[in-house]
């Protein structure tokens, strides 16, 4: 069986892991790895109540169900219950992270500076938006956590595909491990939403799959390809040297049609790991010890030394 990634809290399994805004590299536990001690308390709750009970419920739930499509290598095996449970888990993953906390703060920092340029107060910004370590805006991040109801109808309608790689060029995992692309330009709203069209929602399981939600218009192109592929093959075998890997054309469609996984290209490993790298707030993990893409990334932009930002204008 591939190994089992962060999903499986093992005190003994290390990592190498690669901290992004210190530039250095180690080695650690998964234990370690996905722990942050108080970081789920309800800060306002007179018996500092916890979140982190009911995110181990989740996680508990999905683990199992994760290891059944690493081991069945497929996600054709999977009942409706179990997608709802892994689209649930998907979205409180994205939801609980420590770089989402960060984003609400630079968010609320922005529009703080915003409303302090056209006069407002001090103390009428904190009484609107709360300061950037108030109880108000963790526990507004605690409640967001939770609240995911949206987001998981959207998950359950989209497209479901596995993305595969060997074991010499695994996959990376990070500290906000869910991430989103969208080749589609929006403009000023941006394109990451995860109901627009186009987007893609990818969740790492192993250090050889990928999990990928996607807009059902990709599939839809995928599986029309494919089936125009193979009526060429029968009528006009002579014309498929005309098209572009024809052979890739039919295996990505039927990773669609039949949950087995897509074998991903050197190039598109790079490109998804280049998405964890991108969404992670601090931390890259891999089972070897090449981060030489984390590197490159940071010394062509200093952005990426922390999560995504949104910009208000």
């Amino acid at each position: 069986m591939r190994s089992f990634w962060l999903w499986e809290k093992n005190k003994k399994r290390r990592l190498f892991t690669f901290d992004k805004q210190n530039e250095r590299e180690f080695q650690q536990s998964v234990f370690d790895a996905t722990t942050r001690n108080s970081f789920y308390n309800i800060s306002d709750h007179p018996e500092k109540a916890s979140l982190e009970p009911i995110l181990g419920i989740y996680e508990t739930k999905a683990a199992p169900i994760i290891k059944k499509i690493i081991t069945a290598n497929n996600i054709s095996c999977l009942t409706e219950d179990e997608k709802i449970i892994i689209a649930t888990f998907t979205a409180v993953q994205r939801g609980r992270s420590f770089g989402e906390l960060q984003r609400i703060n630079h968010l609320m920092s922005a529009v703080s500076d915003k409303f302090e340029a056209i006069g407002a107060s001090p103390e009428q910004i904190e009484k609107e938006l709360g300061s950037e370590e108030s109880s108000e805006r963790k526990t507004l991040f605690l409640k967001m956590i939770l609240d995911q109801n949206d987001v998981i109808t959207h998950i359950m309608n989209k497209s479901w595909i596995l993305y595969e790689t060997c074991n010499n060029n695994p996959f990376y995992i990070s500290d906000n491990p869910i991430t989103l692309y969208n080749d589609i330009d929006m403009g000023f709203y941006g394109n990451l939403g995860v109901g627009l069209k186009g987007i893609q929602i990818h969740l790492p399981l192993s250090t050889t799959l990928t999990l990928a939600f996607t807009c059902p218009s990709i599939a839809e192109r995928a599986i029309k390809s494919k089936r125009q592929v193979e009526k060429m093959s029968v009528m006009n075998p002579q014309m498929l040297h005309m098209l572009k890997s024809p052979s890739e054309l039919v295996k990505y469609g039927e990773a669609y049609e039949t949950g087995v996984p897509m074998k991903q290209t050197a190039e598109n490993v790079r490109f998804l790991n280049s998405l964890q790298v991108t969404f992670s707030e601090q931390y890259v993990f891999s089972e070897k010890s090449d981060f030489s893409l984390v590197k490159e990334m940071i010394a062509n932009n200093e952005s990426y030394k922390t999560g995504p930002r949104m910009q208000v204008n």
